[in-house]
């Protein structure tokens, strides 16, 4: 009882430190800003400490503060008093009369506020915080997409931007999220979730995310800029690959998901819109996008959509309602495959429900793909409808089909011009992709969009990473034995585009 009497009133005390405060990320389950039990990582090394001013019941005194990764510390006798998870709080700076500039950190509905050098720390704290302010850091320039989330809806809830940063114009792509039309309970978890795995991914081959701001109605998620456009478009004015090109576009493809899998993350939503080009006609220097639909992996099957992705680019085992791992993304890539070469899809069908049937039972004529002994052995071991004996990222990259080519060494290629004449345009695209195109979608052979159950809702697995206790053990599928067979942009000044008429 005394223990439980001890804790309460460090709580209580520890309130008096922050004032209310909403925001979108609040967590209504966490109704208070400092936790007070023992430091989980106690012997992590600081990344930051130093003695700041802070404001408590309108007086000024002297703390140290500390920041281990995501983690801001506060201490007393060197021993660590109090601390808070920094993930998804928000920052701005403030400003105090004697103790001049400052930062406010807020978290569920309460805020903290410190004085001293901060400009350090501030740099610092914005990679794991959520910002305010975002017209003063961004100008927006033109919409350059737009898209539904989490489920099929009638109005577009989240609009792309090209933007331009006023300090040094540098062109961003920007993610806005309507806050009005989120759903409060599954939205809400389903950003925190893509939020999340963004910043845990770093390789060249995938979208970085910068920085995340809100303000009174939107989100903005600030996004590397990438000039040349989609695969999907790409793909609609090119010729089939030959194997060579294929061979090496696929490398990094399966290079880029091998480091997102290494992380515990399933994308679930490999297709060639989300498939981007740094530069125009380059397939050279791709980058997967769009992590709407990525999730930890869960050895129970729990996750925040359990069936989701597009019809034609999904594993059988996602459709047949069974549980997944990391290689439904691997399917999607043999998927990816097959049409870079035969120039259409394993899944031509007639309507939807054709496509998603002859997805759901993975019928697929191999026969129509062109490929050498060695690139149909890589192709059928990719898109194996048993997930058991199908290939693992790491498993493919160790294929005899680029190891004759040499690719361990990727980054001296560069893909040449095709000097042949346009051939036929890639008959899977001639015809309109879109209607089979989905952000979230739930489906089974049997029902149309209109007929769907509401989707599985969980909340577990949004703290889940590598670093955290609730991860499995075993982040990697069973690996089954198989026998081989930058620049600097100038600024620019352009129209700028109001907030109101987002």
């Amino acid at each position: 009882m005394k223990l439980l009497r001890s804790i309460f009133y460090k709580q209580q005390k520890a309130k008096m430190d922050v004032i209310n405060k909403e925001s979108f990320f609040d967590d209504p389950d966490a109704p208070v800003f400092w936790n007070v039990t023992e430091y989980p990582s106690k012997d992590a090394a600081l990344d930051l400490q130093d003695t700041m001013y802070i404001d408590q019941n309108s007086e000024l005194h002297k703390g140290t503060l500390g920041i281990s990764n995501h983690y801001l510390l506060y201490f007393k006798k060197q021993a660590v008093k109090k601390w808070v998870n920094l993930d998804n709080a928000t920052i701005e700076y403030t400003k105090h009369q004697k103790a001049g500039l400052g930062i406010k950190i807020t978290k569920n509905k309460q805020y903290f506020e410190f004085f001293g050098d901060v400009e350090l720390w501030y740099n610092y704290l914005k990679q794991f915080c959520i910002q305010r302010n975002f017209s003063h850091h961004y100008t927006l320039l033109k919409k350059i997409g737009q898209g539904n989330f989490a489920d099929v809806r009638e109005i577009h809830i989240i609009k792309v931007f090209k933007a331009v940063n006023k300090n040094d114009g540098t062109e961003y792509a920007i993610k806005c999220f309507r806050k009005a039309k989120l759903n409060e309970t599954v939205d809400r978890l389903a950003i925190i979730k893509e939020i999340s795995i963004m910043k845990k991914i770093q390789h060249e081959s995938i979208i970085h995310l910068y920085e995340v701001f809100e303000g009174d109605e939107f989100l903005f998620l600030v996004l590397e800029y990438l000039k040349g456009g989609e695969l999907h478009q790409y793909m609609k004015k090119s010729p089939p690959f030959s194997e060579e090109k294929c061979a090496k576009f696929i490398f990094r493809l399966l290079k880029a998901v091998s480091s997102i899998h290494e992380k515990g993350i399933l994308h679930r939503d490999i297709k060639p819109e989300n498939i981007m080009l740094r530069n125009k006609e380059d397939v050279d220097n791709i980058c997967i996008g769009d992590f709407g639909l990525a999730d930890y992996y869960s050895p129970s099957g729990q996750y925040l959509f359990t069936r989701c992705g597009t019809p034609g680019y999904v594993a059988p085992e996602l459709l047949q309602d069974k549980t997944y791992d990391f290689k439904i993304d691997i399917y999607s890539i043999g998927i990816l495959m097959f049409i870079l070469i035969a120039g259409k899809s394993p899944f031509d069908g007639k309507d939807y429900d054709d496509v998603v049937m002859r997805n759901y039972y993975a019928k697929v004529k191999f026969e129509e793909c062109k490929l050498s002994d060695i690139g149909m052995d890589l192709l059928q071991g990719l898109m194996n409808k048993n997930p058991i004996k199908r290939l693992t990222a790491e498993e493919a990259l160790s294929h005899p089909w680029f190891a004759s080519e040499n690719l361990t060494k990727v980054c001296q290629f560069k893909i040449r011009k095709s000097n042949q004449p346009t051939l036929k345009k890639l008959a899977y695209f001639d015809t309109n992709i879109k209607q089979y195109s989905a952000i979230s979608t739930q489906f089974s052979p049997k029902s149309s969009l209109s007929n769907l159950s509401p989707y599985c809702v969980t909340k577990c697995n949004i703290e889940d990473s590598p670093q955290t206790p609730n991860t499995p053990l075993i982040l990697k599928p069973i690996n089954t034995p198989r026998t081989p067979a930058t620049y600097k942009l100038r600024q620019v000044r352009r129209t700028q585009i109001p907030l109101q008429q987002l």
